[in-house]
């Protein structure tokens, strides 16, 4: 959810900058249907209430880490788009700190033993925290919640990815960058 708001506030200045929505159609993708795999992957995922047994977390986490193999594997392919590198750092600290901590993003403020979803309550053997879900947004917006550093820069580099390619000519045709 946290990438939301900045993806649509950067469609918004987009389109007030004279984008067009059908550029970032336009833009040359590689395996453009990952993404998406990846993204029903991580609802099929959290479907299971992971705290019913343990092969419920084991099953969610290895899909989790799955979809940001996909997700890297997508950026990887392409790297040479502008700005989808910072998206790349981003996926792959989240992704450090979720294969660090059994395949769940750690939330401090959490009971220990907790698991909803991606996450999972902070306990003594929590690693890399520094990269887990330990900012906080304000409480007055909407869907407040914690957020990591990786999130983050996933938001920017989504924002200027949006940016950059709604407003920026498109390539001629037949040119792949």
């Amino acid at each position: 959810m946290l990438l939301l708001a900045p993806l649509v506030l950067s469609l918004s200045l987009g389109f007030l900058r004279g984008g067009r929505l059908q550029a970032l159609g336009e833009h040359p993708w590689r395996s453009p249907l990952l993404p998406i795999l990846a993204l029903a992957i991580q609802v099929i995922a959290f479907l299971p209430d992971e705290n019913t047994s343990p092969v419920a977390r084991a099953f969610a986490a290895s899909l989790h880490l799955l979809s940001y193999l996909l997700l890297l594997a997508f950026v990887w392919m392409n790297r040479r788009t502008p700005w989808l590198w910072l998206v790349g750092i981003g996926l792959a600290s989240n992704a450090l700190v979720i294969l660090a901590n059994g395949g769940f993003m750690p939330v401090p403020g959490r009971p220990e033993g907790y698991y909803h979803n991606n996450t999972v309550g902070v306990d003594a053997q929590a690693r890399l925290l520094f990269l887990a879900d330990i900012l906080q947004a304000p409480s007055w917006l909407p869907l407040a919640r914690a957020f990591s550093v990786g999130d983050l820069l996933i938001a920017l580099g989504v924002f200027a990815l949006v940016q950059q390619l709604m407003v920026a000519p498109s390539p001629p045709a037949g040119i792949r960058q």
